[in-house]
């Protein structure tokens, strides 16, 4: 079987890898059956003579190929017309995937093709006696000769149900809130999410994981709590504020922590209303990824972006930075951080003094 992974996330293409290769028969003799090349490595010759070959003495073989054809890509494009040496490899190796041997899975993982172009789109070959078509992945998948797996990262409302089946999986019971609140806090990072959940586990023991354990031991949930504060602060609500200042006091978070966490949300906020370009909202995954931040911060800084100007934005730094050096030049900090929080719930804030 011919396999084509393509763009597919990181965590859950390592983990059908896994399976592939278990399949491949007895451990002892699994590297006599495995053949793995990165880009360039190896051309189609000699792949598709590995891809003929029966397995030793084990179920089935398995060749891995990494970036390949994105690498032959590469090649074509640079190439002046379509009878180059990438052309003909090309046309040789998109042929060729028709006669694997049938115990023999070859897998092509690829990242970034460029579905315009010849590989995925297919072309024509001149040839002596006139030209042929070339089947590309395209035609391909469509005949059912390649198996293109869909292995995207979940959205974030499939997310949950992913951790659910996940936790099921591995035996670990975890309640529905707990569940909501790691895929808010990690959001689709998959395999920080698989770590969080052993960790937690470990953590539960025999019980089922709880909320408050996934307050207690996930890095992100400090942070959900100074998001509070930050909601107070747009708000310009001071009760709100001073109660949140004060469940982060009872976590013993010194004063210079919480302004420099304070000052990174709003360089977040700043740089998401950046990104959003006068909309008002977005979705917080292709945000992240062009703000170079993660879901989570992202989510909560979108609501944030448009109660601020850009002006107002810049002056809540400014007395933020204010603020750090006082504290770090002699100024009692808890008074400090009492003052700031004071006056970022005024309207609009004030324009830090220089």
């Amino acid at each position: 079987m011919v396999y084509l992974f393509l763009d597919c996330d990181e965590y859950l293409a390592t983990q059908r890898i896994r399976e592939l290769k278990t399949a491949v028969g007895d451990a002892e003799l699994a590297d006599l059956n495995i053949t793995e090349w990165e880009g360039g490595q190896a051309q189609a010759g000699e792949i598709l003579g590995q891809a003929a070959m029966m397995p030793f003495l084990a179920l089935r073989r398995l060749i891995l190929l990494r970036g390949y054809l994105g690498h032959l890509e590469k090649r074509m494009g640079a190439s002046k017309s379509n009878e180059s040496a990438a052309h003909q490899e090309a046309a040789q190796f998109l042929d060729g995937l028709g006669e694997v041997n049938e115990s023999c899975d070859l897998l092509l993982v690829e990242n970034g093709l460029d579905k315009r172009r010849a590989i995925w789109k297919g072309f024509r070959m001149k040839l002596q006696e006139g030209e042929r078509e070339v089947r590309g992945l395209q035609a391909l998948v469509a005949a059912k000769v390649v198996q293109q797996e869909e292995l995207a990262t979940p959205d974030a409302k499939a997310l949950p149900s992913w951790i659910q089946q996940r936790a099921r999986a591995r035996k670990i019971a975890i309640e529905p809130r707990a569940v909501q609140l790691l895929a808010t806090y990690v959001g689709g990072n998959l395999r920080q999410l698989d770590n969080e959940l052993e960790k937690l586990s470990l953590y539960a023991g025999p019980r089922a994981i709880t909320a408050d354990d996934v307050n207690a031991m996930v890095s992100d949930a400090s942070e959900a709590m100074i998001w509070n504060l930050t909601d107070a602060l747009s708000q310009r609500n001071p009760a709100k504020a001073m109660q949140s200042l004060q469940a982060l006091r009872r976590g013993d978070n010194h004063p210079i922590y919480l302004v420099t966490m304070i000052a990174r949300q709003y360089r977040i906020i700043l740089k998401v209303k950046e990104a959003l370009g006068g909309r008002g909202s977005g979705n917080e995954f292709d945000i992240a990824k062009l703000v170079g931040e993660r879901p989570y911060p992202v989510k909560n800084a979108i609501p944030h972006a448009a109660k601020y100007s850009f002006a107002e934005l810049v002056d809540v730094l400014d007395r933020l930075v204010v603020a750090d050096n006082a504290m770090k030049t002699g100024a009692d900090a808890e008074t400090e951080i009492d003052l700031l929080v004071a006056e970022l719930t005024q309207k609009p804030p004030r324009r830090a003094s220089r």
